[in-house]
C-alpha cells in the first residue's frame, strides 16, 4: 500500500511545471528521488536526471536566482549513478555560494542584486545551502565544506531564533533586525536544516553542542504550539491564522531522521511526531496532492501570511515523498 501511495504522490509531484529554480522545488526533485529508492521505479530517477541535466547544460551559477538551486539534489544523484557531471556541478555551485556577500553580522545574503532585499536574509536558506555544504564535505571528503556548513547554519540561526519562543522569524534585515512572523514553513525549513547538517556533524565537533541546543529548543517552541488536529497555524503562535500542512509534513520527516539518528529523544518528542504524521496522512487527496499547502510567501506583514491561499506546491509534495519513503 505504501509502494502504491508513494508512486501515486511521486506521479503529482511530477506534473508540476518546474522552473529553474524557485524555493521548494529542489526538495521536490530530493522527495522523488526518494521514491525511486523506495519503490525501484525509474520514471522519478528519469525525471530528475533530466531536469539536472537541461540545467548543468544551461550553464551552472550563472545568476543569483540560482542561490535555490538543488545542489544536495545533484549529489544525491551522483551517488546513485556515480556520473561525475553531477558532482562538478554541485562544485560549480558551492563556488557560486561563496560568492555572495555577508552582511555585517556574519549571515551570507543571498539576492544582494535586488533593491529591497539585498541586505535580507530568509529562514528557507537553512535548508539550502548548510545542508547541501556538510553532503559534499561527506562525498568529497574536504572538511572544508563541512566547516562552511557549520558557519552559515550557526549565523542563519543567531540570527533569525527568538529566544522567547524557540521559534524563528521568517527574515532579517542589516541594520532593522527581524521582518516578516513566526511563519509555519519557515520553522519546517529551519528543523529541516538543522538535522540534515546535525547528522553529518562530527560529535565532538566544537559547534555541534549549540546547534543541538537551537533544534532541541525549536522543536520545544513547536511542541507547545501544536493544534490537537496535529497541525500548525500558518502564523505559529496566532490561532486566527488558518492552519497548514507544510510544517506538519516537516516536523514528522525531520524528527523521525533526529531519532534514527540518535540527535532526539523520541520519549519526549514521539507524540508530537506521531499526531504531525498522522495528520499528513489524512491530508493526502485521492490525486495523491497533499492539502493545505499555502502558496509562495514572501516576506511581509501579519496579512501576507493570514491570506495565501492554498494549492498543490511542491515544497509539500517533496517532504511528503521523504516522509513517506520513512515508513
Amino acid at each position: 500500500m505504501n509502494q502504491e501511495l508513494i508512486t501515486r504522490v511521486a506521479a503529482r509531484t511530477m506534473r508540476w511545471p518546474f522552473r529553474m529554480w524557485n524555493f521548494g522545488e529542489a526538495i521536490a526533485l530530493r522527495g522523488l528521488l526518494a521514491a525511486y529508492e523506495a519503490t525501484g521505479d525509474r520514471e522519478p530517477l528519469g525525471y530528475v536526471k533530466a531536469l539536472l541535466r537541461s540545467y548543468i547544460g544551461r550553464g551552472v551559477a550563472k545568476g543569483f536566482d540560482e542561490h535555490v538551486a538543488p545542489g544536495a539534489e545533484l549529489l544525491q544523484l551522483y551517488q546513485l549513478t556515480g556520473e561525475e557531471e553531477f558532482l562538478c556541478a554541485a562544485r560549480q555551485l558551492a563556488a557560486f555560494f561563496a560568492s555572495l556577500p555577508k552582511n555585517v553580522e556574519g549571515a551570507r545574503m543571498h539576492r544582494p542584486d535586488l533593491p529591497g532585499w539585498c541586505r535580507q536574509i530568509w529562514v528557507d536558506c537553512m535548508d539550502v545551502e548548510p545542508p547541501f555544504l556538510a553532503v559534499l564535505s561527506s562525498v568529497t571528503g574536504e572538511p572544508v565544506y563541512r566547516e562552511w556548513a557549520v558557519q552559515e547554519i550557526c549565523e542563519y540561526a543567531r540570527l533569525l531564533q527568538d529566544p522567547e519562543t524557540g521559534l524563528f522569524y521568517h527574515g532579517y534585515e542589516e541594520g532593522c533586525g527581524h521582518n516578516g512572523q513566526l511563519w509555519a514553513r519557515g520553522n519546517g525549513w529551519a528543523l529541516m536544516g538543522l538535522v540534515e547538517t546535525l547528522k553529518l556533524l562530527p560529535r565532538d565537533h566544537d559547534r555541534y553542542a549549540e546547534l543541538l541546543a537551537r533544534f532541541k529548543t525549536l522543536a520545544s517552541g513547536l511542541a507547545r504550539y501544536q493544534r490537537e488536529t496535529g497541525f500548525w497555524n500558518v502564523v505559529v503562535p496566532d490561532s486566527s491564522t488558518s492552519v497548514e500542512s507544510t510544517l506538519a509534513v516537516m516536523v514528522a520527516y525531520s524528527l523521525r531522521a533526529a531519532f534514527a539518528a540518535g540527535i532526539l529523544d523520541e520519549t519526549r518528542y514521539g507524540a508530537m511526531e506521531r499526531r504531525a504524521r498522522a495528520a499528513v496522512m489524512g491530508a493526502i487527496n485521492d490525486d495523491g496532492a497533499l492539502d493545505l499547502v499555502t502558496e509562495a510567501t514572501p516576506v511581509g506583514e501579519w496579512s501576507m501570511y493570514a491570506s495565501r491561499p492554498f494549492g498543490v506546491f511542491p515544497w509539500g509534495q517533496g517532504p511528503l515523498l521523504l516522509m513517506l519513503r520513512q515508513i
